[in-house]
């Protein structure tokens, strides 16, 4: 493989398995704007990150810079100190292991050294190795006053103190006990936990020729393979690509675990689909998201009002934001979306520096990084439901946390959007919530909850009721109408399993495996339909070609409502039916019908007054019999007047046939 990108190194590389094996580790490097951070990187490395040439002009790092110790897994991130840039060096301190603090011997502690310690503790970053740089400058006197400082900076931030060595990169001194420091403090930091989701926050972009589009960044968990699928997630969604090659600092790999520096030369992709910000991964499942439940400390100092504007600051990306504190948490919506996995730190930042903490407002972790919208104040329950959910994530409780979630959702939660939002293991959601009584799985990866699905009963149940009420007459609803009505809020798979279940326990009754009614609603319909119907059906036959209506079939014995329900169970039992709004005998159609083949026998033609002639009824009653005896092919219409079907269909064959006879003698 050829080179893709050098980051900072100025040898050529050679293609390898990627060294020999250490284990590898991030750190970056923090501190005020001219305190010699890279100086210090190029003094420990050989290498100047300030590759670019208006960095050099201005005599100050504007980028990320990268450089890697020697002989060592070590990976140094320099980062910019400049009070406008501290976006960067958020970006290079997400994922590190350890912070590299510069504090310049004649200068001592300065904002944006407090800002970068405070970025350091709310991203989770504890152990603090403290460089005093540019002893050369100083005496003896400035330089323990400039490490007094810097010793109870750390402490007062509440972190870790790992060393502090006295250095001067312009005469070498230090450097060396430095550089020992590091490797220690590298050697020591926890492994990250195994993951099978490799997660890259891009913060370079850029093409090669010959290669093709190349990222930076750093593999902050899992690992990555060159050859394999991969997926960038950023602002054009989630876009799958391939890995066609790696490099750890300008050496070709074959596999990268975390924690590293990384370089993928990414094929399937143009350059303008991914940017700063962007998340690459061997999974697609990593959210794109514009709203987020967090964790959130504040500053000290700081208090954060419902609707504060800020900017979150999250791995490499940057986003406007709006806060929305409530019970202990927050939501945050952002102006854009973007990518993030649960369980990912962040900061906040506002717009005015404040004293001590410049412009960092506060940060913590992200719980649920597709969070559904904050219920209104006064939905106090709805609220304290979303914290304990929210505690749950924030202390491991994962499957407590998934319950919670899923009775509260408004429809089953896809098992591998979960994952992601909650920042756990892919494919291992189904052994966090083990034999959970009260989780329901559906098809595929999809799960409810008892409640949700009692919930769903609940509607079905109050659909039918409702249907039966509008309409007492028929037997029930559809199966599919209310199956259709229930799909759309809870999907196809739960809306089957909630009727399922509403039939199991006896809230609803199957009739004729079509309908659907309550069981009282058919004890209540079948006494009065089998009184009645017989002496409803008595009045439709006195009635034969006239027809009724509804209100007709009333008598004194029979009010209206027990009407409907005897001529539904007539029509179910085929012998009545309803053309338009008349009620006819079955027995009274057998008879129209007959007649009206009788009429056909003589070869006459029937038109509608023939046909009041024939059965003896006004206009109203021809027109619907005849156009049902149309439907049903009793008869056939030929403008005003109806034929025999049968003799319609010989004449036009014995016309095709003359027609075609010369052709066929031709």
């Amino acid at each position: 493989m050829g080179r893709l990108v050098n980051e900072g190194a100025v040898s050529t590389i050679a293609t390898s398995d990627g060294g020999s094996g250490a284990r590898r580790s991030v750190i970056a490097t923090a501190g005020h704007v001219d305190h010699g951070k890279t100086a210090l990187v190029r003094a420990l490395t050989g290498v100047d990150t300030d590759r670019l040439a208006e960095e050099k002009r201005r005599g100050i790092t504007l980028e990320l810079g990268f450089a890697e110790l020697p002989s060592s897994a070590v990976s140094l991130i320099d980062v910019p100190g400049h009070r406008r840039l501290v976006h960067a060096m958020i970006a290079g301190a997400s994922g590190v292991g350890a912070i590299l603090l510069a504090v310049a011997a004649d200068d001592g502690v300065m904002p944006q050294t407090r800002e970068h310690l405070r970025v350091a503790e709310l991203l989770g970053v504890r152990p603090v190795i403290v460089a005093i740089t540019k002893t050369d400058l100083a005496d003896e006197a400035t330089v323990s006053l400039a490490e007094d400082e810097a010793r109870r900076t750390v402490s007062e931030m509440g972190l870790e103190l790992a060393a502090v060595v006295r250095t001067s990169a312009h005469t070498g001194a230090g450097v060396s006990d430095l550089d020992a420091q590091i490797r220690r403090v590298a050697d020591a930091l926890p492994s990250p936990p195994e993951s099978a989701r490799a997660v890259v926050a891009i913060d370079r972009v850029f093409t090669v020729r010959g290669a093709g589009l190349v990222v930076t960044g750093t593999l902050v968990r899992g690992w990555l393979r060159a050859g394999q699928s991969m997926y960038v997630h950023g602002r054009r969604g989630t876009l799958e690509a391939v890995c066609r090659g790696l490099e750890n600092h300008g050496r070709g790999v074959d596999r990268l675990d975390a924690p590293a520096r990384i370089a993928v030369n990414v094929g399937r992709l143009d350059k303008d689909d991914v940017a700063r910000g962007s998340v690459l991964s061997s999974h697609a499942d990593v959210p794109i998201t514009r709203r987020l439940d967090v964790s959130l400390r504040c500053a000290p100092s700081v208090t954060v009002a419902d609707g504060s504007p800020a900017v979150l600051h999250c791995g490499t990306a940057r986003a406007a934001a709006r806060v929305a504190p409530f019970d202990g948490f927050a939501q945050i919506t952002l102006a854009e979306p973007i990518a993030v996995l649960g369980g990912t730190a962040f900061v906040l930042r506002g717009f005015s520096d404040r004293a001590g903490d410049g412009a960092v407002l506060g940060g913590g972790c992200v719980l649920d990084a597709i969070a559904p919208p904050l219920p209104r104040r006064r939905d106090r329950v709805g609220r304290a439901r979303r914290a304990v959910a929210l505690e749950h994530c924030l202390r491991g409780r994962f499957a407590e946390a998934a319950t919670v979630m899923m009775d509260d959702a408004s429809r089953p939660l896809d098992g591998t959007v979960l994952e992601g939002r909650l920042g756990i293991e892919p494919g291992t959601l189904e052994s966090l919530l083990g034999d959970t009584r009260c989780i329901v799985p559906l098809g595929g990866r999809t799960f409810t909850t008892e409640r949700v699905l009692t919930r769903f009963s609940d509607l079905a149940i109050a659909r039918v009721e409702a249907h039966q009420a509008n309409a007492p007459h028929e037997r029930g609803v559809s199966l599919e109408t209310v199956r259709a009505a229930l799909t759309p809020l809870a999907g196809a798979e739960a809306a089957d399993a909630a009727l399922r279940r509403a039939i199991a326990a006896r809230r609803l009754v199957s009739v004729d495996r079509r309908l659907l009614a309550t069981p009282d609603f058919v004890e209540r319909r079948h006494p009065v339909s089998d009184d009645t119907a017989s002496t409803v059906l008595e009045a439709l036959e006195r009635a034969s070609f006239q027809g009724l209506d509804e209100g007709a079939c009333v008598s004194g014995a029979t009010p209206l409502a027990a009407a409907r329900v005897a001529l539904a169970r007539l029509a179910a039992d085929g012998r009545a039916r309803r053309l338009g709004s008349l009620w006819f005998a079955e027995r009274a159609l057998d008879e129209t019908r007959r007649r009206v083949r009788q009429h056909f026998a003589r070869g006459l033609a029937l038109s509608v007054p023939d046909f009041k002639a024939l059965c003896g009824v006004s206009r109203k009653q021809a027109i619907l019999l005849l156009e049902q005896l149309d439907r049903e092919g009793t008869t056939l219409r030929a403008r005003e007047k109806r034929e025999k079907r049968e003799e319609r269909e010989k004449r036009e064959e014995e016309e095709d046939v003359r027609l075609a006879g010369p052709r066929l003698r031709e």
